[in-house]
C-alpha cells in the first residue's frame, strides 16, 4: 500500500470509494457535499492505494490559531476491509499532525459505525446528536488531547 498526497485526478475513484459506503456509514445527503469537498479542498488530504488503486482517503485541517486539529473524510472501500487501510491512513494523519508545533488537541467527528475505530487511537467521545449525518447516522464527536509522545 501506498499513502501520498491528493491530486485532482482521484476524484472520479474517491468517489466510486465513497459510494461504496452509502448508506453503511455515510448518507447519501452527504455525496454531493464530498464532492464539492474534493475540488475546492486545499489542506492535506491523503490518498492510499492498494495494488495500484485508489482504496481511500483522510485528511485534516488546523484551526486559525494552530492549537487544534480536525481530523476529515476519512474512508476506505470497504470491498478491501480487513486490510487495515484505514489504520494506516489515520496513523499518517496522526504523524503529520503531531508533527505542527503547537497542536494541542484533535478532533473528529464520526458516526457510531466508527468511534470504535477512533478509540483504538486514543480519541475519546465527547457527545452524541442523532440522526446528525442522515436518519439512522448519529454524530460522534471525538477529541484526542495532546499526550506525551
Amino acid at each position: 500500500m501506498i499513502i501520498r498526497p491528493f491530486t485532482q485526478a482521484d476524484i472520479a475513484p474517491l468517489l466510486t470509494v465513497f459510494a461504496r459506503n452509502v448508506p453503511t456509514a455515510f448518507g447519501e445527503n452527504e455525496q454531493d457535499e464530498y464532492a464539492e469537498f474534493l475540488q475546492t479542498y486545499t489542506d492535506p488530504y491523503f490518498v492510499i492505494e492498494y495494488k495500484g488503486t485508489v482504496a481511500g482517503a483522510c485528511g485534516y485541517y488546523l484551526t486559525d490559531d494552530q492549537t487544534v486539529a480536525h481530523i476529515c473524510w476519512i474512508l476506505t472501500d470497504p470491498m478491501l476491509k480487513g486490510l487495515r487501510l484505514g489504520t494506516a491512513l489515520i496513523q499518517h494523519n496522526l504523524q503529520q499532525i503531531w508533527q505542527q508545533p503547537g497542536i494541542q488537541r484533535i478532533e473528529c467527528r464520526t458516526s457510531q459505525v466508527a468511534y470504535r475505530f477512533f478509540e483504538k487511537f486514543g480519541f475519546q467521545l465527547q457527545y452524541t446528536k442523532p440522526d446528525f449525518w442522515a436518519p439512522g447516522l448519529d454524530l460522534y464527536f471525538m477529541v484526542l488531547t495532546y499526550v506525551n509522545r
